[in-house]
């Protein structure tokens, strides 16, 4: 699992949240099954606690947020991280902690 982990880190994948859309209604936190999100008693409002306990391509919380205060990477982007990342594993076969 630490080779996971050490990918992880090197794929941004990760919600952002627009705080002037978000009502926070707690929907984010409800929706997530990752624990990604934690309230933030201080602001009042929902934050990305755990970036990286999302999984990567999980969209989940974009249909439990019903203002569209929550974005993610573009498909796009997504796979320009991917085959980045895979081309980083793939010059590094024998020490994928090079990347």
């Amino acid at each position: 699992m630490p080779l996971l982990s050490h990918l992880r880190e090197k794929f941004p994948w990760f919600p952002t949240i627009d705080a002037a859309a978000c009502r926070a209604d707690l929907q984010c936190i409800n929706f997530c099954p990752h624990d990604v999100f934690e309230w933030d008693a201080t602001t009042g409002r929902p934050v990305i606690a755990h970036p990286l306990r999302c999984l990567p391509g999980c969209q989940i919380c974009l249909e439990g947020c019903t203002t569209g205060a929550i974005s993610l990477p573009t498909k796009r982007e997504f796979h320009v991280n991917l085959e980045r990342l895979r081309a980083a594993v793939n010059r590094t076969h024998s020490s994928p902690h090079d990347l």
